[in-house]
């Protein structure tokens, strides 16, 4: 298994340095128990599609797989609300590197074993404010910020795996700026390190929480700072500059990276959902691929700046991309198991 775990690293970082498909966001359903005010996927248009099936992410990775190994990201909505989250994972897992981004309210030591056990390499759990009374107001759920820290922590202790990792994640906006270092030292106290990604209103009819334009240089005082704020450097650094000129261009979104929902319909990437290059159960992936191709040629959108754009391209095409590269050591090391684990 680990010889294995390692061609399929070697053949990753092989797609990075030729610049190829190297991730696809995956929403395995859209159902959430939170109704949060910078999401809208909690609305009645989404919650009434069905969840993939298992076969259903059989056949998924049975297309994608010439284009793998890949960082598949599950998503939703909430992944943990899903009955077959462990083995979806596992399928996942034989060829690609699954990770997750949850909201922490249904983590339980039982089933955040289990999901290690069946191949997770990482999962981030988001959360945005240092207060639990605004974190929970952004949420729309009483409670919501306790469960999320009791997650981190019953997440870190029940890895089975070093090379396994624990984030928290905060999206970035217009009033939290403040809560960015408090949350990372609660992050250095769980041990485990801290992520961001930056706020998006590109789907749906979403206010503005775009944050301030010094940003960039409030986070990277941060990072020079706290070790475990691992973000990379030049991903940061851009923000600034990407609020000011109203976004990146080109973007490499159907390119480098795509997203796939629990209907199998294939875009660019989650804020692109009603622009559809098809679905993948109906279609080829080099069919889907080529169109994907197309509409990269074709430019447009370089409006956000998240972390799955971000990253990718900071490592890809950025201007430090050695810095970058050694940065991004800290973000997959590994990270030694609790005692008693």
């Amino acid at each position: 298994m680990e010889i294995a775990d390692s061609i399929k690293s070697l053949r990753l970082a092989s797609s990075f340095l030729r610049k190829r498909m190297v991730h696809c966001n995956l929403q395995i359903l859209y159902q959430c128990n939170f109704r949060c005010t910078i999401c809208d996927f909690w609305n009645r248009r989404y919650q009434e599609l069905p969840p993939l099936t298992v076969q259903q992410v059989k056949d998924i990775t049975e297309k994608i797989k010439p284009l793998g190994p890949l960082v598949i990201s599950i998503g939703g909505g909430e992944p943990l609300m899903h009955g077959d989250l462990i083995e979806i994972t596992k399928i996942l897992s034989n060829d690609n590197f699954p990770v997750m981004i949850c909201n922490g309210w249904f983590v339980t030591p039982e089933n955040a074993r289990e999901v290690f056990e069946a191949g997770m390499r990482e999962v981030s759990v988001s959360v945005d404010y240092a207060s639990p009374e605004k974190h929970d107001a952004q949420r729309g759920k009483k409670g919501a910020f306790e469960r999320a820290i009791n997650a981190l922590q019953v997440l870190h202790a029940n890895r089975t795996n070093a090379h396994q990792r624990v984030h928290m994640i905060s999206v970035v906006m217009d009033d939290n700026l403040d809560d960015i270092e408090p949350l990372i030292k609660i992050s250095k106290e769980i041990g485990i390190t801290y992520l961001i990604t930056f706020y998006s209103n590109c789907r749906g009819k979403k206010g503005s929480k775009l944050s301030r334009s010094d940003i960039s240089r409030r986070l990277m005082e941060l990072k020079r700072r706290y070790p475990e704020f691992i973000a990379l450097s030049e991903f940061i650094e851009r923000y600034s500059g990407a609020r000011a000129e109203g976004g990146i261009s080109p973007c490499f979104a159907g390119e480098n990276l795509f997203n796939i929902d629990c209907q199998g319909n294939v875009s660019r990437c989650i804020d692109r959902l009603d622009e559809s290059v098809g679905n993948i159960f109906k279609l080829e992936i080099d069919v889907l691929m080529g169109r994907l191709a197309e509409q990269v040629r074709a430019g447009g959108c370089g409006a956000c700046w998240t972390s799955c754009r971000g990253n990718i391209e900071t490592l890809m095409y950025g201007r430090k991309r050695l810095r970058s590269l050694f940065e991004y050591r800290h973000i997959v090391k590994d990270v030694p198991l609790l005692s008693g684990v």
